[in-house]
């Protein structure tokens, strides 16, 4: 006798396979970058556009669509996430760059930040190009652009910033516009490039800090180039913390190019600790500045540095070694 399946089995393959179609469409709902559509897969280029939900209002947090790109642009080795060109991104909350990641901004693509969270973390490898960030909430008091030394950014690093605007549109003169920090064993951040970055209406406009981590270990920020800078209506503009040598170095950084607009609300422009560093600039309408205090200090832990900007000498307090200026 011919034998043939009980219709109970048909039915229960059927509903099998009905509840895993269910739970995979679920799943790409809830996640929406672990399994995206195919055809993402076959371009370079990933847009925050694909990753964003529409249906939070004007109160979304685009934040964490531009961390799902950048994710899912890291784990398929894609070229590069993308910004929409004249389009405002509401930002509530901090996303990391990733290491090997490019994030392009479209032009007038813009971040419009809310809250006080720290704004972009950018790692080792990862490049952020053509972007404008502005603060729109005079609660901010964080970084907006920070990379951090755990990273260990080596000689072979390709990581940069180019292009970038970065602006306090709060009035409230907070927080830090692009901060450099190391603390930690062998934590260091060195050879980063830095082109065409503006930064606006900041308490300070670019810090490098290395702080002791203790141990007999060292951590330092050596060897950045920071080209063709502008800085305007900081309260201090440019401010290295750390020692002339180990065991927290932050020496050899050359800021070339530098436009630093002076306005009522500057205290300093130009604050450092470290050795070899160099300072090549412009500064402009100094009489603009309402006190009689330096502009420019070199503090005791400092040896070497040279600073070339058209500031009265009268307004530069030296208290290191063999510095120029």
């Amino acid at each position: 006798m011919q034998s043939r399946k009980p219709k109970c089995y048909i039915s229960g393959l059927l509903l099998a396979l009905f509840i895993g179609a269910f739970i995979s469409y679920m799943a790409f709902q809830t996640k929406g970058f672990s399994e995206r559509p195919a055809e993402l897969s076959q371009t370079g280029e990933v847009a925050v556009e694909d990753f964003l939900d529409d249906t939070q209002g004007a109160d979304r947090d685009d934040a964490k669509a531009i961390q799902r790109a950048i994710d899912f642009c890291a784990a398929h080795k894609k070229e590069k996430v993308t910004l929409q060109a004249n389009k405002t991104y509401r930002v509530q909350s901090g996303f990391t760059v990733k290491e090997g990641v490019k994030l392009e901004f479209g032009q007038q693509a813009v971040l419009a930040v809310r809250g006080n969270a720290q704004v972009m973390k950018v790692e080792k490898d990862a490049a952020v190009i053509n972007g404008t960030i502005q603060i729109t909430d005079p609660s901010f008091q964080s970084e907006v652009i920070a990379l951090e030394g755990t990273d260990r950014f080596d000689a072979a690093n390709k990581t940069r910033l180019e292009n970038m605007t970065i602006i306090n549109k709060s009035g409230s003169h907070k927080g830090i516009g692009l901060s450099l920090y190391a603390k930690g064993p062998w934590h260091n951040i060195s050879f980063v490039n830095f082109t065409n970055i503006t930064v606006i209406g900041f308490e300070t406009g670019i810090q490098l800090k290395a702080e002791d981590p203790g141990g007999g270990t060292y951590s330092w920020i050596n060897a950045n180039r920071f080209d063709n800078v502008a800085l305007e209506d900081c309260v201090l503009g440019i401010r290295l913390i750390g020692s002339i040598s180990i065991p927290n170095e932050c020496s050899g950084n050359f800021f070339t190019g530098l436009q630093i607009q002076l306005t009522e609300n500057t205290k300093r422009l130009l604050e450092t600790d470290g050795s070899y560093n160099r300072f090549e600039g412009m500064a402009w309408d100094q009489q603009r500045v309402q006190h009689q205090q330096p502009l420019i200090v070199f503090t005791s832990q400092t040896e070497k540095n040279k600073a070339e900007i058209n500031i009265d000498s009268q307004y530069i307090h030296d208290k290191g070694t063999r510095n120029e200026y």
